[in-house]
């Protein structure tokens, strides 16, 4: 413990999410995450910390604690970084707030510190970009004042737009040198949305998934000391960046097997069917591509039928993460199924809601288990998720949507893996039958109870016929709706959004 005293500045960057996903082009993203990652809070931030006799406490999310010896080096610092962020990356708004700190009160300091950022914020926004004028030309990608020539488009664009794309080329060098042993030397990553695994002139599809875990504020309010406190946050970053290696080396693994569930011909038999390779490496493609990793939260994109088998495949291995506190690891995902060419940024919105929804539904549960929900736009977005769902999902009959699923054992009636089981086995129904179902769950009870008796007909005279999935204490299978709600739309629609891997090839 220090002795004598300190300065602390507790760092936030605001809109951090508007800033990395403002354009559509996948490259800028990745470009936008990683200025922010290790421009921002680590190159920049470490070279003035060292000019200013300044140590970083911990980082992570777009906020970063930081401690000085003495209050004009905290000054310094603070005008120097800040100066470097307006010159170096346009259009990033930091919010800062200084005072002296006591290691010995930690909480009680966290807190004071908290409440000055929270005045800061709200007293004043400074203007980072150069404003538009009419006399100048709009940049398509941000909506700034385009005024830096781009060869590779032969437009103007912003300066902001200028230094994402900068960044995405050193980006992807950095992300594929950071998993080279994982990637060997048969694959590597993209850095365009159409090479996630998408099969050329087929509908189109992408999945952006955000993870986040759940309960952290909480555990950190239960830290006492700033020791504790930087030793949870490493740990629960390693846990995160763990978790997606057991991720990565499975897809690895089974490349193979993925590529084909998803419909890749892997004889190379057909042109259009080929798995995606990188034109430059001539390395195969992985299907999935991290766009921000830091302290407990991760967001992914991959094609759209790998994002719930990703997403489930992350938290389980999230879960089996330790970290300094000893309690257990969880966290809630939402995947938002969208068009590959619909706006990014709508997209990632919707899959914060849908995060936001599935943790609001794990505390109405009361349940220490990870959730997860889910999503499928065919055409555009518009609006909130709760206004879509109340406005396309709400029938004579009652709710059709079940979802959000937990990663619990299959006796629970919401249960992810039961969930896959009945997907398989609703797919043993013909398509014809299918479409019926989805058809008749928006219609009345007469309609739902009608189909039930015709289905039962149906099976009386086909060999070994295929039975309605049932859920445990429910009578689904015989009403289809119980206490206004169905199983059955969720498994129609997540069905083509699931892939069947061999089970020889499954781990």
């Amino acid at each position: 413990m220090n002795t004598h005293p300190q300065y602390a500045a507790l760092i936030d960057i605001a809109s951090i999410q508007n800033f990395i996903f403002q354009s559509n082009d996948l490259k800028d993203n990745i470009g936008a995450s990683y200025l922010i990652e290790h421009k921002v809070f680590d190159t920049y931030m470490t070279t003035e910390l060292e000019n200013n006799h300044g140590r970083k406490a911990y980082s992570g999310g777009g906020r970063a604690l930081l401690l000085f010896d003495q209050e004009n080096h905290a000054k310094q610092f603070v005008d120097n970084w800040t100066t470097r962020l307006l010159l170096q990356i346009p259009g990033l708004i930091a919010h800062v707030a200084l005072d002296q700190f006591d290691d010995n009160n930690y909480d009680h300091m966290l807190q004071h510190l908290e409440n000055r950022l929270k005045e800061n914020r709200s007293f004043y926004m400074p203007k980072t970009t150069i404003p538009a004028h009419g006399i100048t030309a709009e940049c398509r990608k941000t909506g700034l004042s385009a005024e830096i020539w781009n060869h590779a488009s032969e437009k103007f664009i912003s300066s902001a737009a200028h230094a994402k794309i900068n960044a995405a080329k050193e980006a992807q060098q950095d992300i594929n040198r950071k998993y080279k042993a994982i990637l060997s030397d048969q694959y590597c990553f993209t850095n365009q949305l159409d090479e996630l695994g998408q099969i050329k002139n087929q509908d189109s599809h992408i999945a952006i998934v955000h993870i986040d875990g759940n309960d952290m504020g909480e555990r950190f309010k239960h830290i006492k000391s700033l020791d504790d406190a930087i030793n949870l946050s490493k740990a629960i970053k390693k846990a995160v960046e763990s978790s997606f290696d057991i991720l990565l080396n499975y897809i690895v693994a089974h490349y193979d097997a993925i590529m084909s569930a998803i419909g890749f011909d892997l004889s190379f038999k057909h042109t259009r069917t080929w798995v995606p390779i990188c034109p430059e490496t001539k390395k195969k493609i992985i299907p999935v591509r991290p766009i921000i990793m830091g302290g407990d939260d991760i967001t992914f994109v991959c094609d759209a039928r790998l994002g719930l088998f990703f997403a489930n495949r992350f938290i389980r291995a999230f879960e089996k993460q330790h970290v300094t506190d000893n309690q257990p690891l969880s966290a809630c995902a939402g995947i938002a199924i969208i068009k590959t060419k619909y706006p990014f940024y709508r997209g990632y919105i919707l899959a914060e809601q849908l995060c936001h929804h599935a943790k609001d539904k794990r505390k109405a549960d009361r349940s220490p288990c990870s959730y997860m929900d889910v999503h499928v736009s065919t055409g555009g977005i518009s609006g909130s998720l709760e206004k879509i769902r109340r406005k396309y999902y709400s029938v004579p009959q009652g709710n059709l949507l079940y979802r959000p699923y937990k990663i619990a054992p299959k006796t629970d009636e919401y249960s992810f893996d039961l969930l896959v089981d009945n997907l398989k086995q609703l797919t043993q129904f013909p398509n014809n039958k299918l479409h019926a179902l989805r058809k008749v769950l928006a219609l009345s009870k007469d309609a739902g109870q009608k189909f039930v008796q015709e289905l039962h007909y149906w099976q009386k005279i086909q060999q070994n016929p295929p039975n309605l999935p049932t859920i445990p204490g429910r009578n689904y299978d015989k009403t289809l709706f119980e206490n206004l709600i169905t199983p059955y739309f969720d498994m129609i629609e997540l069905a083509d959004f699931y892939p069947v891997i061999k089970e020889s090839e499954n781990a």
